[in-house]
């Protein structure tokens, strides 16, 4: 069966980033990250399920993986690729399957519990996640959930449908706790990763530190926004000379192996 293609939108010059949102709509997600447009080519696809592209019954990591792998492989020369929150799991997953093409990697508090399974408080983290998913009528695991969020209750009465729908939206989801990716396949190729964290919840430092560790990427924590990092004070910045440095090495024969 062919899906039907997702809807993206595509701004700016320069090398191609192609940005993953996660549980909140992407104009809104990388809404801060829009200035940079100056300097590179932002290409941000609407996940399945996210208006306006098309319908699904549920959030899918899998499926999302399926739609940035396919968005990659239409661009000469690949992409540096981002991704945020349930974001994040397709862009690792997109990332271990064409590493060839995936210029950098950067990921934001993505809820990979594999990558610290041992510690308690990401145990507990990862009960709550699927509680909140699993029992709409339990109002603790609710408020608890949008507090690691950065979601505020009080503000919910006036938000727009986009928001209304991915609120609901985010509690028909495939589980993270199966996203379990061949890290060793990035890695490998020497595909230059960056994971940030907001220094807002110890479980997800944890995760953050352990996915680093995985991925041997370098590690920024970065306060001022909670979980939405990329909305921080300096991140754009910090980003960039990332991104950038990324670039000077794929141009003096570094970074990924296109074997």
């Amino acid at each position: 069966m062919t899906l039907e293609p997702l809807v993206i939108h595509r701004s700016g010059t320069g090398p191609p980033i192609v940005l993953v949102h996660g549980g909140m709509p992407a104009a809104m997600t990388w809404a801060a990250q829009q200035q940079l447009a100056e300097n590179w080519t932002l290409i941000v696809p609407n996940r399945r399920g996210f208006p306006p592209s098309p319908a699904a019954p549920w959030q899918d990591f899998l499926a999302d993986a399926d739609d940035v792998a396919e968005l990659i492989k239409e661009i000469p020369g690949g992409a540096h690729l981002i991704g945020f929150s349930y974001g994040g799991l397709s862009a690792v997953l997109a990332a271990e399957r064409l590493p060839h093409l995936v210029r950098s990697l950067t990921v934001i508090e993505a809820p990979f519990w594999v990558a610290a399974s041992d510690d308690e408080s990401v145990r507990a983290l990862a009960t709550l996640s699927d509680r909140f998913a699993e029992h709409p009528e339990d109002k603790e695991a609710e408020a608890e959930f949008f507090a690691v969020s950065g979601v505020d209750p009080s503000m919910l009465a006036n938000v727009g449908d986009d928001v209304r729908h991915a609120l609901e939206f985010g509690r028909k989801l495939r589980s993270p706790r199966e996203a379990t990716p061949r890290f060793e396949t990035i890695t490998e190729a020497g595909v230059p990763t960056l994971i940030f964290s907001g220094d807002h919840n110890p479980a997800l430092e944890q995760v953050c530190d352990g996915l680093a560790t995985l991925l041997d990427a370098e590690r920024v924590h970065l306060p001022g926004a909670g979980h939405a990092v990329q909305h921080a004070p300096g991140f754009n910045t910090m980003w960039e000379s990332f991104l950038s440095a990324a670039e000077q090495s794929r141009g003096n024969g570094g970074g990924t192996d296109e074997r």
